[in-house]
């Protein structure tokens, strides 16, 4: 159970790497509401960030860094944005750094979840249950948003059976991030056509893959979710003559962006869908057909929307600053 808030919290604590500039927004926003931020990174913990804690019927202590400190009880809510793996020293062997991440993970993030009038922007527990693509699209129809026809399988045998599921234009689309860390440089995977022949491949059987019936669709919508409000934008190939691009982040120089309004059904299933998953914030794509109908393909309870916010100006910092100081509510 939720406590009320302490009225004597006054801090925003933003968790997030220093580079992040959709976190510089909001940060700016909220100064310019005279709220005191502390920001860190969890990437910067135990090498330069510290915790103080002791317990006597409830926590007190204090979270440290190079900039300053913010005592525990002066947190009133939290922004979790991308904040990075806890960083130990090169004289660690694998097995010691493995044994203080999962101790720094209990300890940093227990102090911070045991603060009862502290809110959350995500949640990292119900964050991370809303990274699960198969639970996003069950809840997406549960709360009557239209979800492409979808497969999971590693099952190679199944091709034919799975096209006939699926129709006969079908896409492959990774059950986690684009991103694929290779040593120093990092692959991306879009989404990508593929035929039987494809889904027949032996190395299907290596692990779980994602085929989705293909849309035809003739624009792409990112509705960013603060709370209550949606803040919903067209992505849109800036060339008009140039035909559709089928996953829009292979080529952002691509594409021009307008601020657009959700079906009204839409928006409604779109907040049932982020309240049931617990998320104050989400950022969820959607592909339009030409008679206007929207598919829900995609959550991300962490995405970036910095970019839409420049392209756009939609308020959508000022939102997440408003939320975070209780102003919505």
């Amino acid at each position: 159970m939720k406590l009320e808030s302490d009225l004597s919290a006054s801090t925003v604590l933003v968790l997030t790497e220093p580079s992040d500039k959709s976190a510089d927004l909001v940060v700016r926003e909220l100064e310019r509401r005279n709220t005191r931020v502390f920001r860190a990174d969890t990437g910067d913990f135990p090498l330069s960030v510290s915790v103080s804690a002791w317990f006597d019927g409830s926590w007190d202590g204090e979270i440290r860094s190079p900039d300053g400190a913010v005592g525990l009880r002066d947190i009133r809510s939290v922004y979790v944005r991308r904040p990075t793996a806890f960083t130990f020293p090169p004289g660690m062997n694998d097995a010691e750094q493995r044994f203080a991440a999962r101790e720094a993970r209990r300890a940093f993030g227990g102090l911070l979840m045991s603060l009862p009038w502290c809110s959350w922007v995500n949640d990292p527990s119900k964050a991370a249950d809303a990274e699960y693509k198969p639970l996003q699209l069950a809840t997406a129809a549960a709360c009557g948003l239209r979800v492409p026809r979808t497969a999971i399988t590693n099952a190679p045998g199944d091709a034919v059976g799975l096209r006939d599921r699926l129709g006969d234009s079908v896409v492959y689309k990774t059950l986690s991030g684009a991103s694929v860390p290779d040593g120093q440089r990092v692959s991306l995977v879009y989404t990508t056509p593929v035929t039987v022949a494809d889904m027949a491949d032996d190395r299907i059987a290596l692990t779980a893959h994602q085929f989705q019936e293909r849309i035809p669709k003739t624009r792409d919508v990112r509705a960013t979710v603060v709370g209550r409000r949606v803040f919903a934008a067209n992505i849109l190939v800036a060339d008009e003559d140039a035909g559709e691009l089928l996953d829009w982040r292979a080529d952002y120089t691509a594409l021009r962006y307008e601020p657009v309004s959700l079906p009204e059904s839409v928006e409604s299933a779109l907040l049932k869908m982020t309240d049931h998953l617990g998320l104050a914030f989400a950022a969820a794509d959607f592909v339009v057909t030409a008679d206007n109908t929207h598919y829900f393909v995609d959550l991300n309870p962490s995405g970036q929307w910095g970019w839409i916010e420049d392209a756009t100006a939609l308020p959508i910092a000022d939102a997440i600053a408003a939320l975070l100081t209780g102003e919505d509510q």
